[in-house]
């Protein structure tokens, strides 16, 4: 088995390949016997017959963004039409089981999680595209959170099942207007200055905070929280990964879920926080009615559209001044489930996003992410002063401090949905404590593990 460390370097190293860098060295990718491949054959000639390619992303900035690529990708080959459509993150986490082994199947699907999507085999091993397309010899470490063992639980290494057009980074999105306002200088050097901050946004009759309890944007500062009274992000890292005896049930679990909890009662956040959803939020957020937003990178692009200039950001802070930051990240990751009737075209497709100059710069510009692909692919660009280059530089400085850590959302397929929202919900409303909130997260943790 990989070692935890070694699957922070790899999405570290994933991301300065995504940026442009050129690196030394590149991780291996997981072992994999011939065995395990599919015996069906892969062809890169996509043909000239037409073709409706169907996508399906979470709703919300996952619609517009793989709506412009989808475009982008028919002026390549005009007998590919891609047709998008959305479910919200819940639905489509629980619902794509159902999803791709029924008898309507898309050709692309976002993949919230693997899970038993690997071991119940409804999705298609990607190695043999890989391949065919030259994905293998690009740094191997872009694909490390996408391999799969064939068990479906531990990441790292295993089968390739999934690759998309870049990388997410969550942080504090500001508006530069309102924390001007309260006196915000610089941005908060440690919790308890953001803290501070909150504090005089409140006493001056604004809206602290606006996150997304209903779909999950609460867990986003929860985890935050979390790494920054810990000290470090390897515990949260192991328990991502599935390293045997990982545990969230900590003394910084407990700290950081107390504080969450004390901002809801003391009205940082929205007083209706458990009904705004992740459509809501940065509406909201767009108006003016919040200083800061949590989120990720692929808020930004709508940001700029919004108010060009209005809103920075940065990195949630650390515990103690000096500290290290660490902030989540992951692949937009797509892919093709077993049953598509299109998957050459769909393989062509993901191809096409990580490695057409057009299509990395609308990675950037629209969706706000890090584009993945080979090391010596073009470099997009950003507007300078723009929450886009704002959240591009943010990722640079966590490249050089390895603070590149996944999402507790994603440690295994049922965690989101079935106990970190609602916990979090529960916990917000005063109807659970801190530590049976931690407990309850370990708990369901083991069971969805079968341990």
């Amino acid at each position: 088995m990989r070692s935890l460390t070694h699957c922070r370097r790899a999405v570290r190293l994933a991301a300065a390949t995504a940026a442009g860098a050129l690196l030394l060295s590149a991780c291996a990718p997981g072992a994999t016997s011939e065995a395990d491949k599919s015996s069906k054959p892969v062809n890169t000639d996509i043909g000239t017959k037409p073709v409706t390619l169907n996508l399906l992303v979470t709703s919300g900035t996952d619609v517009p963004f793989f709506t412009a690529l989808g475009k982008l990708f028919h002026a390549e080959h005009a007998n590919v039409t891609v047709k998008v459509t959305s479910q919200d993150y819940g639905a489509l986490t629980t619902n794509i089981p159902h999803i791709l082994s029924g008898g309507n199947v898309p050709d692309l699907i976002r993949v919230p999680q693997f899970g038993n999507l690997i071991n119940n085999r409804l999705l298609t091993d990607l190695d043999p595209y890989a391949k065919a397309y030259g994905w293998a010899g690009w740094p191997q470490s872009q694909f490390a959170s996408t391999r799969v063992a064939a068990d479906g639980k531990q990441r790292g290494t295993g089968s390739l099942y999934g690759a998309g057009p870049g990388f997410g980074l969550t942080g504090v999105y500001y508006d530069k207007a309102l924390a001007q306002r309260i006196g915000m200088a610089r941005p908060p050097a440690t919790v308890a200055e953001f803290e501070g901050l909150l504090a005089k946004a409140k006493s001056a009759g604004l809206q602290p905070l606006m996150t997304n309890g209903k779909d999950g944007g609460t867990v986003y500062p929860l985890q935050n929280l979390q790494m920054a009274y810990a000290g470090n992000a390897q515990g949260v890292q192991d328990w991502n990964f599935a390293k045997p005896g990982a545990n969230i049930d900590t003394p910084a679990t407990v700290k950081a879920a107390t504080t969450l909890r004390r901002w809801a009662q003391a009205g940082y956040l929205p007083a209706d926080v458990n009904a705004i959803d992740q459509t809501k939020a940065p509406a909201e957020f767009m108006k003016g009615k919040a200083v800061f937003f949590p989120s990720g990178n692929w808020q930004a692009p709508g940001l700029d559209k919004s108010g060009p200039g209005r809103f920075g950001f940065f990195l949630f802070p650390p515990g103690e001044a000096g500290g290290s930051s660490w902030a989540m990240t992951a692949p937009a990751t797509l892919g093709i489930p077993a049953k598509s009737q299109h998957a050459d075209v769909a393989a062509a497709f993901l191809d096409f996003v990580q490695t057409d100059p057009r299509a990395r710069q609308g990675t950037v510009t629209l969706g706000g992410l890090v584009p993945a692909g080979p090391a010596d692919a073009t470099v997009p660009t950003a507007p300078a002063g723009s929450a886009v280059a704002a959240t591009v530089a943010a990722f640079q400085t966590l490249l050089r401090s390895d603070g590149l850590v996944g999402f507790m959302a994603d440690a295994t397929a049922s965690i989101n949905v079935n106990t970190l929202v609602p916990q979090t919900q529960l916990l917000l409303s005063g109807k659970t404590s801190p530590k049976a909130f931690a407990a309850k997260v370990q708990d369901d943790y083991e069971r969805d593990l079968g341990r």
